[in-house]
This record gives C-alpha cells, structure tokens and sequence, in this order.
C-alpha cells in the first residue's frame, strides 16, 4: 500500500504550486530553525570524538573539515508528512489565515532522481557505528578534498544529515526530499524578515490524492473554489474539509 504524504502551504503557495506544477524547494540553511542541519553534524563529531577518545587517538581528524565539505549552501530540502489533518501543523505551518495540505503518492510524486525522498531520524543514528574500518574511511575521504565533491558516498552521507531532527519534533512524522541545486536557477523569495533562496521542481499531478483545507471561516466556498481549480488543471482527488470547520490561532 502507498505511503501519502502531505505538504502544508498557504493558500497563495497552494495556486502557485498547482499552477505551475513546481514544488519549491528550501536552502536547507534558511529553514524555520537554521540549526537543523548542524544538528545532524553535531551527533556525527561526538560520534568521532567517542571514539577517538575511547581509543586514545592523538592525531585527531579535523572536525572543521566536515562544515567545510557539506554542501551546505548547495542542499535543498522540502518537508512533507505522515499527518494530513493535524492541528499543531496547521498552527505551525501555515498562516493564520489558513492553508492546505495536499497529499501526494510518495512513490509517485517526483520522476527526477537526483531527489531523495526519505523519513527523518528523530533518534541518533550515528550513536555506535564509528569503528576502525569506518573511522580510517573517512579520514581518507577527507584526505581527497579535491574529488570529495564527486564521491558518492559523501554525498549520500550529506543527504543523510539533512534527514536528522531532533527527538522533540517526533510527533511532525516528517519527510524531507532533498536534493543539491546543481544546475538549477536559484529563485528567492521574501519571508518575514529574510529573503530565502529555493529552487523548483515538477512534481507529477496525477500524484495528487486528496487536498485538506484546514481551519478556516470560509471552508465552503474554499472548497467550491478547489473544486473548480482540480476540474481546470484535470486533477482527480478527494477535497476534504478540516474536521473543526473554524479554529482562530
């Protein structure tokens, strides 16, 4: 059985998204918590460090080297979820105003695969699997700086470490895609006080399989309106109203 997985967006993002039939994917630098990424960086050097330490390594790998060389300016990453009707994520992620979660096949959402699509850690998954054999691995990785870049290894590893959060935000059940920008035009958009860099992506539109209109004083003609706008763009899905039809927050 499919996996669905819902993107929260805003109602502007929502008629962007089906318009163009792009998803917009974030620097994962310039996410709601800047820190997430190194989140996943800082388990990974205490992994090193346990183990240096527990086998009296003097000659001590160079932890700056791994900031360095992961791309940090170079991932993307967009967040989807196991939740397609949650509360807590309409508050978090979409404005006051209201928004949508639209609930895409997971297997069928993205054609293009330089993206990964996986589920976050929200445990450590670098707790014990630094050994010898790995430990001398990436030191001589880190050695090659010039072809590091190329090594597919790294780059799934860089990967990895974009899908690691913290056991707090459990509950999300999230996924991320991501991917590196590589040739892609980078756009920029306004939120708040910061300008964000994003790249697009086609997503496949018969990968849609229901739209969530979250709370909101004007479900129903929301709805009538999405009603027309899946009829336009030839998109076959369920529309489902927010089981509470109005919560101000």
């Amino acid at each position: 059985m499919s996996v669905t997985l819902y993107h929260y967006t805003s109602y502007a993002a929502f008629c962007s998204i089906i318009s163009g039939e792009n998803l917009r994917f974030t620097n994962i630098g310039f996410l709601n918590d800047a820190m997430e990424y190194q989140y996943g960086i800082g388990l990974f050097v205490k992994a090193i460090k346990n183990f240096e330490s527990k086998n009296n390594i003097g000659d001590v790998f160079d932890i700056s080297l791994l900031n360095r060389f992961t791309f940090l300016n170079q991932v993307y990453t967009i967040s989807f979820c196991e939740n397609g009707d949650d509360l807590n994520l309409w508050r978090g992620y979409c404005p006051k105003e209201g928004g949508i979660a639209i609930g895409f096949n997971k297997d069928t959402v993205f054609s293009n695969r330089n993206i990964i699509l996986n589920k976050c850690h929200y445990n450590n998954p670098y707790d014990g699997i630094i050994v010898a054999s790995n430990y001398e691995r990436i030191r001589d990785k880190f050695s090659k700086i010039e072809t590091l870049h190329k090594d597919l290894e790294h780059i799934k590893f860089t990967f990895d470490l974009a899908h690691v959060k913290s056991p707090s935000f459990k509950g999300e059940n999230e996924w991320r895609g991501v991917t590196k920008a590589e040739n892609h035009k980078i756009q920029y958009f306004v939120k708040n006080s910061m300008i964000v860099p994003f790249i697009e992506y086609k997503f496949i539109k018969r990968s849609i399989k229901e739209i969530f209109i979250g709370p909101s004083a004007h479900q129903n003609k929301i709805k009538e309106a999405l009603e027309l706008m899946t009829q336009q763009f030839n998109i076959s899905c369920d529309i489902i109203k927010f089981k509470i039809p109005f919560v101000q927050y």
